[in-house]
């Protein structure tokens, strides 16, 4: 009977999966991951250019992060009012209620009503929330904690990529979107720096350093000792990669 009662719970698991469920009830309509820059473009050529169904998984997470329930409660406290969102919405589909800019939604017809029982809205609901924190932290460099970045980055002679965030700072999320994501940009940093990041507002920056405005990057030698230089604000990633070229030679230099 315990056997039988396990196998149950098992397979009940895994029928409420929230990708599965996604997978099952949505991916006919919504593509998952499209990188930011790929829809920017498309917006700009009116849908033409990849002629989307309906919103991407990864603008819809994002745009319910921001925008559904209270983004200063707890991540868990938010995705249930994210699911409360979600289960309203399915119901009654309006496109005045969502949560999406009227640029993402202006290529799409109000979605048809759909029906979903608890166990699958509570699956799904909690996948999109966290789908766009998780792909990403897949595809943008590697990060460490500030201690363990400072020993690596001695140890294996890197430089030191430290970024001054806010977790709601527009300037930081577009660079995580648009730029860190880019394959290019990853495998610079991931080959030459050590990456990690400082809420300016919760942790103290090493070295001295003081800062509020943010993204701020700062360039510190393998030494941990010295700024190497610093960069405030946004870029492209022609302009990022140009930087991380710049401070590699920097670096030699010395």
């Amino acid at each position: 009977m315990k056997t039988l009662t396990l196998i149950l719970i098992a397979t009940s698991l895994f029928s409420f999966d929230g990708e599965k469920v996604f997978d099952t009830k949505c991916l006919s309509c919504h593509s998952k991951y499209i990188p930011q820059t790929k829809l920017l473009e498309n917006i700009d050529e009116d849908n033409e250019l990849l002629h989307l169904k309906a919103p991407t998984i990864n603008q819809i997470s994002y745009a319910l992060k921001q925008k559904a329930g209270d983004r200063t409660s707890s991540s868990e406290d938010q995705k249930l009012e994210v699911e409360d969102f979600i289960g309203e919405y399915l119901k009654n589909p309006d496109k005045n209620r969502s949560v999406l800019t009227n640029e993402v939604n202006q290529f799409f017809k109000t979605m048809p009503k759909m029906k979903i029982d608890d166990e699958e809205l509570e699956a799904v609901s909690s996948y999109i929330f966290e789908y766009n924190d998780k792909i990403l932290e897949k595809l943008t460099p590697k990060k460490y904690p500030q201690k363990e970045a400072f020993e690596i980055a001695k140890k294996e002679n890197k430089i030191i990529l430290l970024e001054g965030y806010l977790p709601y700072c527009r300037g930081c999320i577009q660079m995580d979107r648009e730029v860190f994501v880019d394959k290019d940009v990853k495998k610079a940093i991931d080959k030459d720096f050590v990456f990690t990041k400082v809420n300016a507002l919760q942790e103290k920056f090493p070295l001295g350093i003081k800062s509020r405005a943010t993204p701020t990057y700062f360039f510190i030698d393998s030494s941990g000792k010295k700024v190497l230089k610093k960069v405030q604000g946004t870029g492209s990633k022609k302009e990022f990669l140009d930087i991380l070229k710049k401070i590699k030679r920097l670096q030699s230099s010395i």
